[in-house]
């Protein structure tokens, strides 16, 4: 087996690997009523603005383009596709090992010439729409992007290689940001020479072979190597399980106490049982990391696409916004409730309702009508601040009692 062969069959491995995960967290609910209506909108958008630049590009200077482009362009990794089964016979074979290196490091560049051209079409319009920018200028900053972005990213190689400490790879990273950006500023402000241009572009490639060679002869990386190849190919695996609340690497700060309420003291006066089992509901979502995030994100993104998009799209955001609070909800109350520490508590179906029906519109509420009263300020004239929470509200009284039959688990046994 050639190494041009080895590198192919562990890309395709890693790409099963990578999409099976994925399909264990995309299933056909989330295609149906998230994803494919987002491609759906986001095209008709992006067709749009070819034609008229949306009006908030106005208040946005054109130099602000440079950090979606940045950070879309580098979200990949230098790779060199080792595995620990290597040391038995790779190791042994000096060829294969260097055949191995060069065609990861051509095929880690070739992922960043894609990012960089998605990254260089997705703000298309807004380029030529909205800031009247030539074909010169896109493709002098697309060359730049692409550049700068291929150092960063073997630089970034270095630094995982190089040190352990996380402070220290934060800040590193942190000053090679700024100076990438600082670079990509730089040719917005002499794109029209053509000295710039030749002098900067030939820095960049210049160092990117140096960065390159030094790579090829680089020794005794075997270990670090499987250890990050390990950690890249398990990418989706560990953001998929930060976003259970199930983290794989090192907490910055450990608490002996809980952060809130650190006393167990009553958020409600009333002291009926229902209410004191909401009570450790809700104070079990805000405990849990990522759990209250999620409402956050709904409540986010809906106010951003509620402002963005036309009058009749922003009540479609708002009927999927209350149709993921409600899953949402549901699904934390049916985790709390099924729990090992609820199972304590001695409680009849009659209780399970009544703490189920409350414990839904802890977080539902508050969230949904924030969002029905943000609709309304978007819509045209005054009469929508009014209707639409009212519509809100009574939208989510209908809402609940029909999901309410799915909320409520079987009772434990006594």
């Amino acid at each position: 087996m050639t190494s041009f062969q080895l590198l192919r069959k562990r890309v395709k491995d890693d790409w099963h690997y990578k999409l099976r995960d994925m399909r264990t967290a995309i299933d056909w609910t989330v295609w149906l009523y998230i994803v494919i209506p987002a491609l759906v909108i986001s095209v008709a958008y992006y067709r749009s603005w070819w034609f008229i630049a949306p009006v908030w590009l106005d208040s946005i200077p054109e130099q602000a383009v440079i950090i979606p482009l940045f950070l879309i362009a580098t979200l990949w990794s230098l790779r060199a596709y080792m595995e620990e089964a290597d040391q038995v016979y790779l190791l042994q074979n000096n060829s294969l090992v260097n055949g191995l290196k060069k065609w990861g490091m051509v095929y880690s560049l070739l992922k960043g010439l894609v990012l960089t051209l998605l990254s260089i079409a997705a703000v298309l319009p807004f380029l030529v729409t909205g800031w009247g920018w030539g074909i010169e200028r896109v493709i002098i900053t697309g060359i730049f992007v692409l550049f700068v972005s291929w150092n960063v990213n073997v630089c970034r190689y270095y630094i995982r290689l190089s040190y352990q400490s996380f402070w220290v790879k934060l800040l590193t990273n942190g000053l090679l940001n700024v100076v990438s950006i600082g670079i990509l500023l730089a040719s917005q402000v002499g794109w029209k020479s053509i000295l710039f241009v030749f002098v900067g572009v030939a820095f960049l490639l210049l160092l990117l072979v140096v960065q390159l060679n030094y790579r090829l002869k680089l020794k005794g990386t075997f270990f670090k190597d499987v250890i990050l190849e390990r950690d890249d190919k398990q990418g989706i695996t560990r953001l998929l399980m930060r976003q259970v609340g199930v983290s794989s690497g090192r907490t910055l700060f450990v608490r002996k106490k809980p952060f809130l309420f650190k006393e167990s003291k009553r958020l409600r006066k009333n002291g009926s049982p229902e209410t004191r089992i909401v009570d450790l509901y809700l104070k079990w979502i805000l405990r849990s990391p990522g759990k209250g995030q999620y409402y956050l994100q709904v409540t986010g993104w809906g106010t951003a696409a509620i402002f963005m998009l036309p009058l009749v799209v922003k009540v479609i955001v708002l009927l999927f916004a209350l149709y993921a609070l409600i899953g949402l909800s549901k699904a934390d109350w049916r985790e709390f409730s099924e729990g090992s520490y609820a199972q304590l508590f001695q409680w009849d179906q009659q209780l399970r309702e009544l703490s189920s029906r409350r414990a839904i519109k802890v977080f539902t509420v508050p969230c949904f009508i924030l969002l029905s009263i943000i609709t309304g300020v978007a819509f045209p004239g005054w009469i929508g601040i009014f209707l639409f929470p009212l519509g809100g509200w009574l939208m989510l009284k209908g809402s609940f009692r029909m999901v309410q039959h799915g909320v409520v688990p079987s009772s434990p046994s006594q």
